[in-house]
């Protein structure tokens, strides 16, 4: 009986090969032709390899040299010694990384103990109730800004936007076809990116209902305190008069598109009626700067895969500290890709700013 050979899925057998000619395609020319002119963007493999294999390591060095500028909170004496602060997030990152429990975390804190990283391992209940702590969010936002720095001459157009995260909390709405029903909860990221790498500048969170554009001025200001922003892009949720002139004031261009009935009144804002003529008169030159806003559902997107896009905590606090160290853990991974495609140096000691997280009180 002859043997049956088959062609598996990566097209390996004992048998030559059969070539398809174009002729001989049963799909339509015009779909040949734009395979043929997709854009593609090619992977550094090598980079990548050693990033992705390297990285848990590197990870915990870069934690705990960013953890380590966390000035040490001075003791009052009255009572118990608090937990050294570095520390401490150092504890909540880790386990945010690993997305697992407190308690399943306290291994790993056990091995980062061995190496050196922590000189105590805090019991489960402390991490949660330092994720508790309303002051730990401020601290977080400076530590997502100061591990962006290094990639400051890297990055110079930028991207916003807003994505949620899940909680375990149910509100109670009225829907009129069915009656009362519950519905999950949800908390807000507003993120402020570079496009190159993908890394966080300025970090706000608020509950699943504000409005995206509420949060722009803040994180506007945050990153153009330390960035030169040349471009921003965004979506028609953040097209408005005022956010266009707080882009045009700090010398950078606002590419943002505009909303179907949009009038060239410019009400004292001189860039709204020059930006609404290059949109206008210029479409497509304009749409592939805007399109850069893609970048951002890929910050979010690294991130989701990456920690998750559910909060394990329950309350309000805990959980905008939750999603702030997230966005920490996100910055360190793209870091470690960078150290290997871009060749750059970490030390966070060397692009601290004056005066920068000197109150760190809880």
């Amino acid at each position: 009986m002859k043997k049956q050979t088959k062609i598996n899925q990566w097209g390996v057998c004992t048998t030559p090969k059969v070539v398809r000619s174009d002729s001989m395609s049963t799909k339509p020319q015009k779909e040949i032709e734009n395979k043929a002119n997709k854009v593609s963007y090619p992977q550094d493999w090598v980079a990548y390899n050693q990033a992705q294999t390297q990285e848990k390591i590197l990870f915990l060095e870069l934690l705990y040299e960013l953890t380590s500028q966390v000035p040490k909170q001075k003791y009052k004496g009255n009572g118990r010694p608090l937990a050294d602060l570095g520390e401490m997030i150092f504890s909540c990152c880790l386990k945010t990384y690993l997305d697992f429990s407190s308690r399943r975390s306290e291994s790993d804190l056990q091995l980062a103990r061995q190496l050196g990283y922590v000189d105590h391992v805090p019991h489960f209940n402390t991490i949660l109730k330092y994720l508790n702590k309303p002051p730990l969010a401020q601290i977080l936002k400076e530590l997502v800004t100061l591990s962006a720095l290094p990639l400051k001459q890297v990055e110079e157009n930028f991207t916003v936007d807003a994505s949620g995260f899940s909680t375990s909390m149910f509100a109670r709405w009225y829907n009129v076809r069915t009656g009362q029903s519950s519905k999950r909860l949800f908390k807000k990221a507003h993120l402020f990116s570079g496009v190159k790498t993908n890394i966080i500048t300025s970090a706000e969170v608020t509950d699943g209902f504000t409005h995206d554009s509420l949060m722009f001025p803040n994180l506007l200001r945050d990153t153009a305190k330390y960035f030169d922003i040349k471009e921003v892009s965004a979506d028609m949720g953040y097209s408005s008069r005022e956010l266009l002139g707080l882009v045009s004031d700090i010398g950078a261009i606002p590419f943002i598109p505009f909303k179907k009935g949009t009038t060239l009144k410019s009400k004292g804002f001189l860039i709204w009626n020059a930006m609404y003529h290059y949109f206008k008169d210029h479409k497509e030159d304009f749409m592939k700067h805007y399109h850069l806003r893609s970048n951002a559902e890929s910050v979010f997107s690294m991130m989701k895969r990456k920690q998750g896009e559910y909060l394990r905590t329950k309350n309000d606090i805990a959980q905008v500290n939750e999603i702030l160290c997230k966005c920490l853990v996100h910055n360190i991974c793209v870091l470690i890709q960078e150290m290997f495609e871009l060749g750059i140096k970490i030390d966070f000691s060397e692009v601290m700013p004056q005066g920068f997280m000197c109150k760190t009180e809880l």
